[in-house]
């Protein structure tokens, strides 16, 4: 790390590097050089660029039944991750007790009703950071990707979402699975004008000011399909993710394709019937900028428009 030199030659004893926008640093530049800038006004300027710090990442993570798994995903989960929390089912296996003995410091909700979009809203009614991010917890998806979530967050987009089918791939999904889903994307993207890749998956991640536009409503496995529908509707920018899907790592899947197939239809045709509903305001269109990022390195092949 270079010294700050003094404008007489004189090296400080220590330094310290900050960062911030253009206009903070031009601000303590111009009060380190004017000559009757007094000492108190640097640690001032120095303590407003600290608040141009990392956006603060709550990872919440569903579970029913997952004593088998739980251990394994909690051990993937990076350290960009600021918080974990566990909301659970109504668990009758030993879930809990597995988990706070993997994690000490882990945020446990029990939800008050049933289904994954219940969860995810008790979830994220209790975190506390500025990103939400949201994955499985069976070990079919890697929580080891989040980084490359989080640094399409951090240029410009507002909706990350990992996708099977564009560089990533998937271990466990059925050919009729994969038939239900290709005929589905296909359908959002005709009614939404969109150009997804994938859409009953459920590891993603947004911004916290997003929430209110987003549609939690839904009870069951659709809350997916409704996330990412209300997501476009709401004209966010929305970046997709190369990511593999594995077999869960034990025990049976609660997904039912059928029953669940019908229940992600009757939400796409619902949220197309209120596709006019106000968006977040910002001049964006309606329909979503899809971005590709690269397969191997997790880079946006294109930047977010401005």
């Amino acid at each position: 790390m270079a010294p700050i030199h003094e404008p007489n030659g004189s090296t400080p004893a220590t330094t310290q590097v900050v960062s911030g926008s253009p206009a903070d640093l031009r601000a303590l530049d111009a009060a380190l050089r004017h000559p009757d800038a007094g000492a108190a006004e640097v640690p001032v300027i120095i303590s407003a660029l600290t608040a141009h710090e990392q956006p603060s990442v709550s990872l919440v993570i569903p579970t029913k039944n997952e004593a088998s798994n739980v251990p394994w995903v909690l051990g993937q989960i990076p350290a960009c991750v600021d918080e974990i929390v566990i909301v659970d089912g109504h668990s009758s296996d030993a879930t809990i007790v597995t988990a706070r003995s993997c994690r000490a410091d882990i945020t446990i909700v029990t939800q008050q009703g049933v289904g994954k979009g219940d969860a995810l809203r008790a979830g994220f009614a209790a975190a506390t950071g500025d990103v939400l991010v949201m994955i499985d917890a069976d070990g079919s998806m890697a929580p080891q990707e989040i980084p490359h979530f989080l640094y399409f967050l951090e240029n410009g987009y507002d909706f990350v979402k990992g996708s099977r089918f564009t560089g990533g791939g998937s271990r466990d999904i059925t050919r009729l699975g994969r038939m239900g889903n290709i005929a589905l994307l296909r359908l959002v993207n005709v009614l939404f004008e969109a150009q997804l890749t994938d859409l009953c998956y459920g590891f993603c991640a947004f911004h916290r000011r997003y929430l209110p536009f987003l549609n939690l409503a839904t009870t069951g496995f659709e809350v997916e399909t409704a996330l990412v529908i209300s997501a476009l509707r709401a004209g966010l920018r929305i970046a997709e993710v190369p990511s593999m899907e594995m077999p869960r790592r034990y025990g049976r899947s609660n997904l039912h394709t059928f029953r669940d197939g019908r229940r992600v239809l009757e939400t796409i045709l619902r949220e197309h019937r209120h596709r006019n509903l106000p968006s977040v305001g910002r001049g964006l269109q309606s329909v979503a900028v899809v971005a590709r990022a690269d397969s191997s390195t997790g880079v946006p092949a294109q930047r977010a428009p401005q």
